[in-house]
């Protein structure tokens, strides 16, 4: 993800390979950690997803 410096949530995000729209910044952010919540498996690091 394309993520630029201090995003607000309407904030578009684009695919970093292919630049398409992925969605709004904190969109984007709820959903991730709709799917992570409980496991505490993933962290999300500017743009990056880490497998904890």
């Amino acid at each position: 993800m394309e993520i630029p410096d201090n995003p607000k949530d309407s904030t578009p995000i684009y695919c970093s390979n292919c630049g398409a729209y992925l969605g709004e910044w904190g969109e984007l952010q709820q959903d991730f950690y709709r799917q992570a919540f409980g496991t505490e498996a993933f962290d999300l690091n500017h743009g990056t997803i880490i497998k904890k």
